[in-house]
Formats: C-alpha cells, structure tokens, sequence
C-alpha cells in the first residue's frame, strides 16, 4: 500500500471508536444527531467488503465537517473531539 493510500481498516477502526464515544453524549441535540447519523452511515459504507474508499474519503470529509463545527459542544460532553479530528484529517491528507 503506498504512503498515500487511504487506510480503510483504520477508517474502520476510526469511525467504531468515534460512534462509541458519540453515545455518551446528549441526544437531544441536533448537531449531535446529525452527526450520530453520519457517522452510522459511514459505519455502514466501511463493512461492505468492497468499500470503494474515494466514496468513504466522501463521507470522512463530511463527518469532519461536522465534527468541526460541533467541536466545542463535543468537548464541553467529555468527547475528545480534536483527537478525531486530527485523526480524520491526516486520513484525508489535510494535516
């Protein structure tokens, strides 16, 4: 696999670990909601056998996006937010 290569075990990995951490946080919030889903759908793109990862590489900017914009909420409910978004952004090559 070369250096620039995404890693969609790791991309698994990621997104399991963050879901974990997403289900301690308030459900009653709409950005968290959201951002929940998106990583559930993420989740699901990642366990097809045959993820195409230009597809997940998609999502992962999505789920980043969101995760930027909810960061502040994130940390104040114990979520190591800046953990996963260094994480997500040196998969998609943006550190």
């Amino acid at each position: 696999m070369s250096k620039d290569a995404f890693d969609i075990h790791a991309a698994r990995r990621l997104a399991e670990e963050i879901s974990e951490n997403l289900a301690a946080v308030p459900k009653d919030n709409a950005k968290h909601a959201e951002l929940r889903a998106e990583v559930e759908e993420l989740k699901a793109m990642l366990s097809e056998a045959e993820a195409h990862s230009h597809v997940v590489e998609g999502k992962m900017r999505s789920v980043y996006t969101l995760f930027d914009r909810a960061a502040a909420e994130l940390q104040a409910d114990g979520i190591r937010a800046g953990v996963f978004l260094r994480e997500i952004g040196r998969m998609l090559g943006l550190d």
